[in-house]
C-alpha cells in the first residue's frame, strides 16, 4: 500500500469517475485505474462498484476512504511539524492589537520580537476586542493583544493567555471640582459628562458595568476609540472619562488630572489565538516570546 494510492481512491470517491479524478489530480486514467486495481487486489477486497454510469464506494470502500483520509491528515500533520524545525526565515504574521497596551509595552514586545526574527513580516492591525475575536475566526489574523471576553459561551474555539492587568481610573480637567479629591467612589461622578470608547471595544461594556455597580447610568455625551482625542475633549470641560493608568500617564496632558477609585477597575489584558491541532512555527514562536516577556501569570484562562 503506497500513499499515492490513498490519494487515487480519496479522488475516484469524490469525483465518483476515473476520468475526472485523474484529470484532477494530472495523472493518466489508465495509470489511476492500474493502481487501484492493484490495491484492491493486494486488500483483497473490492473498493469501488463501477457501471457504464456511475463509480461509487462499497462498503468497505467507505470504510477504507476514511482511514485513508486519517492517514493522509496524519502524514500533513508531521510534514508541517517537520517544517517547524527549519527555522522562520520567511512568511507573515498577522497581529491585532487593541488600543491601549501600554501596561504590556507592546512597541518593545513586537521590536524585539522582529530583531529575534528578521525574516518575518509584521502586519498590525488595531481595532477592539469584539473585531479582534472576528478577526481570529476568520484567519484574517493570526494572533491578538485584547481585552478577553467576561462571558465565556461562544468563545471556546479561542485559547486566552493572561499577560497583564491595568487599572481603571477617572479622568477630569484640572479644574474640575472632583481633581482636587485624589479619590473618590465612582457615584461621586454619577452626574457627570462621560466620554467612552467605540461600542465595538470591550471596555465600553467595563465602563457602563462599573458606573451600574456604582448605581447609576453614566451619562455618555460622545464616544471615541482614539485615546488622545478623549483626553483632549476631558482637558477643555466637555467630561470626563475613565481610563487605564498606564496610558494617561504615557500621554500626560497638563490640563488633565488624575482621579483614583477607591473600589478599582480591572481590565485584563490577554494573548487570544484561535484553537487549532497545529499552529504554524510563527504563531507558535510568537505565543511563546510573548509569554515569555510577560511571565506573571502564564496560566491559560478557559
Amino acid at each position: 500500500m503506497e500513499i499515492h494510492q490513498l490519494q487515487y481512491v480519496i479522488e475516484v470517491a469524490k469525483h465518483r469517475h476515473f476520468t475526472h479524478a485523474a484529470e484532477e489530480i494530472c495523472v493518466a486514467q489508465s495509470s489511476l485505474s492500474q493502481q487501484i486495481t492493484k490495491l484492491e487486489s493486494e486488500l483483497g477486497v473490492k473498493l469501488f462498484e463501477r457501471t457504464t454510469r456511475a463509480v461509487r464506494p462499497t462498503v468497505a470502500g467507505t470504510e477504507f476512504i476514511f482511514h485513508a483520509k486519517e492517514i493522509l491528515s496524519k502524514i500533513e500533520t508531521a510534514r508541517q511539524c517537520m517544517q517547524s524545525h527549519v527555522g522562520l526565515t520567511k512568511g507573515t504574521l498577522n497581529i491585532g492589537a487593541i488600543t491601549t497596551l501600554e501596561s504590556i509595552d507592546f512597541v518593545t514586545l513586537i521590536t524585539t520580537f522582529h530583531n529575534k526574527h528578521l525574516g518575518l513580516y509584521l502586519n498590525i492591525a488595531t481595532n477592539g476586542s469584539y473585531r479582534l475575536t472576528e478577526l481570529l475566526r476568520t484567519s484574517e489574523i493570526d494572533v491578538a493583544l485584547l481585552t478577553p471576553p467576561t462571558n465565556t459561551i461562544g468563545n471556546d474555539d479561542l485559547d486566552f493567555y493572561p499577560l497583564a492587568n491595568d487599572e481603571f481610573v477617572l479622568v477630569t480637567s484640572s479644574d474640575h471640582a472632583l481633581a482636587k479629591k485624589g479619590i473618590i467612589d465612582l457615584a461621586e461622578a454619577m452626574n457627570e459628562n462621560f466620554i467612552f470608547p467605540s461600542a465595538d471595544q470591550s471596555i465600553h461594556n467595563i465602563y457602563s458595568k462599573a458606573c451600574h455597580d456604582a448605581g447609576f447610568a453614566p451619562n455618555i455625551v460622545c464616544q471615541s476609540s482614539h485615546s488622545e482625542t478623549s483626553l483632549a475633549l476631558v482637558g477643555v470641560g466637555m467630561g470626563v472619562a475613565l481610563f487605564p493608568l498606564d496610558t494617561v500617564l504615557s500621554c500626560m496632558q497638563p490640563n488633565i488630572s488624575v482621579v483614583r477609585l477607591k473600589k478599582p477597575i480591572i481590565k485584563h489584558i490577554a494573548l487570544a489565538v484561535l484553537k487549532r491541532q497545529y499552529q504554524s512555527p510563527a504563531i507558535t514562536a510568537f505565543i511563546d516570546y510573548v509569554l515569555s516577556q510577560t511571565s506573571d501569570n502564564l496560566s491559560q484562562i478557559k
